[in-house]
């Protein structure tokens, strides 16, 4: 599930994996919840922030999002597959 763009501006750059580009939104349950963010949609958002930082073919980038996942949520990241 997509954001809105007024369901993204609502949230501090705390809540990306990269802040200062605002890229791969990883927000915790009370910023989700601020921002009007079901539970289902926060979920969604983490393993989005997983295969879109996958696709970029860079492990450096991927184990970024995935440490910044696995901290803000329960839900544990699938494990990449290596090729």
């Amino acid at each position: 599930m997509a954001l809105t763009a007024k369901q993204r501006n609502k949230l501090p750059a705390s809540a990306f994996a990269y802040p200062s580009q605002r890229k791969y939104p990883v927000p915790t349950r009370a910023q989700a919840k601020k921002a009007g963010i079901s539970e289902r949609q926060r979920v969604g958002l983490h393993r989005n922030a997983l295969s879109r930082a996958a696709q970029s073919n860079t492990s450096g980038s991927y184990r970024h999002v995935a440490k910044h996942v696995g901290r803000r949520s329960p839900v544990t990241p699938s494990k990449r597959s290596k090729k």
